[in-house]
Parts: structure tokens; C-alpha cells; sequence
């Protein structure tokens, strides 16, 4: 796939506690999306209509070489597959890829290999990505420094409320005063705003 360095990046972290609303928030954004793989290890997505259940690293491949179009919930034997994953998105090209619950599979010191060559040169293949952690402090900075948007739920912990005020510039007694399915989001431009999902 050739690549086009006049793209912009499209890449979204999202944060919030369990219940927060982010799965939801995030489903209703692949509205018209025709192409979407996601790394879908509490099932969440095998469920949704559309959605093909890949449980075989093999298939997974073989899917994606095959497929023009697809939405693809790819549920890991193994935590250690998620460099696969990441780097199958990347080959795949022009889609939205999902991560959920990062923090399971990076640490707050170094992407891993395939997750940062996903999203630091995934613009350049027209890569819609979506980075989702229940843990921010906990997850790789790599998606937070390089995010056109960062959306936030309600966070439970004093600690990662206090880290995404300061990632977002925003004042932490906005995220103090989130409850369950309120969201703020803020732009890589600065641009910030504050809503409530709706179903």
C-alpha cells in the first residue's frame, strides 16, 4: 500500500473507569466505518452486528489478505499477540484499528514495536486509531503525545484523574466531578469540550 504523507493524523486515546461509557462512546463512532479490526479482548465486539469473531492468529491474516471490507473482533489466545495485531493493522491500511484496554498490553515506558509503528506512521496509510484504557497512568504515552483527541470518562482513581488533567490542560476538579457516562474531551489544537452520552 503506498503511503500518503499529506494525511492527518487520526488517533483518539480513551480513558475511563469500568462503566464509564467508553466501549459505547467508541461503537458509536464506526458508524459508516467499513473497515475496522479490533483488538477485542473481553469480547465486547464479537457481539455487535457486523462484527466477524476472529479467535486464530492465522485466520486473522488470512481474513485481512483476503477482505477489501470487514469489521473484525480478533479475541487473543495470548496478551503476547497484541504486536501482531497491531502490526496486521498497519499492513492491512486505510481502516479503523481498536486497541481495548491497553494498559494490559503496554507500559507507561515504551510502546511496543508494532503498536508504536501503528501509531506513529499509521497517518501515512490513512489508520483511524483508537486507544482504549481503563488506566492511562498505566498505558504507553505514546498514544497520549501523538492524539488528535483524548476523550475521558470518569476516572476513579485520584491518580489517573490528576494525570489526564494535566495531559488534557484542563483543571482537575473537571475531572473530579465526572460521574458515570459524562465525558470531556480535548483536541491537539487545545480545543476542549464537555458532554454526556446518549444513547
Amino acid at each position: 500500500m503506498a503511503v500518503d504523507v499529506t494525511l492527518k493524523a487520526n488517533i483518539t486515546a480513551v480513558c475511563g473507569s469500568s462503566g464509564s461509557g467508553k466501549s459505547a462512546w467508541v461503537k458509536q463512532q464506526l458508524k459508516g466505518r467499513a473497515r475496522v479490526i479490533v483488538w477485542d479482548v473481553d469480547e465486547e465486539y464479537v457481539k455487535e452486528k457486523g462484527f466477524v469473531a476472529v479467535r486464530d492468529r492465522g485466520k486473522l491474516i488470512e481474513l485481512l489478505l483476503k477482505r477489501k471490507k470487514g469489521r473484525f473482533a480478533y479475541v487473543p489466545k495470548s496478551l503476547a499477540d497484541f504486536d501482531l495485531w497491531s502490526k496486521a493493522a498497519f499492513a492491512w491500511g486505510n481502516c479503523t484499528a481498536i486497541a481495548e484496554e491497553t494498559a494490559d498490553v503496554t507500559t507507561p515506558a515504551k510502546a511496543p514495536e508494532g503498536w508504536g509503528m501503528l501509531i506513529r506512521r499509521g497517518r501515512k496509510r490513512g489508520i483511524t486509531i483508537i486507544g482504549v484504557t481503563q488506566r492511562p497512568a498505566e498505558s504507553d504515552k505514546t498514544i497520549i503525545g501523538n492524539a488528535s483527541l483524548i476523550h475521558c470518562g470518569m476516572l476513579k482513581r485520584p491518580q489517573d484523574r490528576k494525570y489526564m488533567a494535566l495531559e488534557m490542560n484542563i483543571k482537575q476538579e473537571i475531572m473530579d466531578k465526572l460521574k458515570p457516562l459524562d465525558w470531556v474531551e480535548s483536541t491537539a489544537e487545545g480545543q476542549f469540550k464537555k458532554g454526556r452520552l446518549r444513547f
